[in-house]
């Protein structure tokens, strides 16, 4: 669904109230709605620097009074333990079927033709379907938010790796860098930290190493700095589509002897 990050970009915004959250306030809504606004000024002027046209635009689910959070609680009852648990993705990914298929009621029936396919699409499918459709517009960015920005939580981008189910993001928190961080994801930005799985492999780990050093204001390193600070390394740049063809001592990062990189 997002593939490169040019012209025109949807994010579409849902928030989502559970038992073990805070629930969404007007100020907590607002607050995070502001950080978003924030986060696409950011990545437009990062696009504007690089020669790149974008326009981001903001779109949520709300009724006729507004913004309305939908109740869902995942499985594991945090996001985190939901992830490492139960399941993990899968578990995710009933949780954020149920709350498209919320969100698409809210909307007036599809009237547009069908095309004809033995495959059934998931609600999440349909939603990004409907939503394609209101904005003409090809890449729509699906991000859930839930109000745990005041705990030690994690955010999660979804099938951003694969290319059989269309990606979305979970964010925990209302910090724009995150927000950002997260919404990249969606578009092929790579992790430059050092994750758990990393430990398990020695090759990831010095990769991840090298990056944290050569590019230590990267965002996709580092989302506790201030957003001043932070910008886009190269390698994030090539995997956004932003730069058409990759420094050789960067390659390294994203290529082994069974792979090469492609020019844009």
């Amino acid at each position: 669904v997002c593939k490169r990050l040019k012209d025109k970009v949807i994010i579409y915004a849902i928030f989502v109230d559970s038992k073990p959250t805070n629930p969404w306030t007007e100020h907590d809504m607002n607050s995070t709605m502001d950080s978003i606004r924030i986060a696409m000024d950011w990545i437009q002027h990062k696009a504007a620097q690089a020669g790149i046209a974008l326009e981001i635009k903001l779109d949520y689910h709300r009724n006729k009074k507004g913004v309305i959070p939908i109740n869902n609680n995942l499985r594991g009852k945090t996001l985190s333990n939901t992830l490492w648990s139960f399941n993990g993705v899968k578990a995710i990914d009933q949780w954020a079927n149920k709350i498209g298929k919320t969100v698409l009621s809210s909307y007036p029936p599809d009237t547009s033709k069908t095309t004809e396919t033995k495959i059934t699409p998931s609600d999440r499918e349909r939603l990004i379907a409907r939503l394609r459709d209101i904005h003409k517009c090809d890449n729509v960015a699906l991000m859930y938010f839930i109000n745990n920005y005041y705990t030690d939580e994690t955010s999660v981008a979804i099938h951003s790796s694969i290319d059989d189910s269309p990606e979305y993001a979970v964010v925990s928190f209302k910090n724009p860098a995150v927000i950002i961080h997260e919404f990249l994801h969606l578009f092929g930005a790579l992790d430059l930290y050092v994750t758990p799985w990393d430990y398990q492999n020695k090759k990831a780990m010095r990769r991840k190493v090298f990056a944290m050093k050569e590019f230590p204001n990267e965002i996709m390193a580092f989302t506790h700095k201030g957003l001043d600070s932070l910008m886009l390394s190269p390698l994030t740049e090539y995997c956004i589509g932003w730069r058409r063809q990759l420094d050789e001592r960067y390659q390294k990062m994203i290529t082994s002897k069974q792979i090469k990189l492609a020019k844009y």
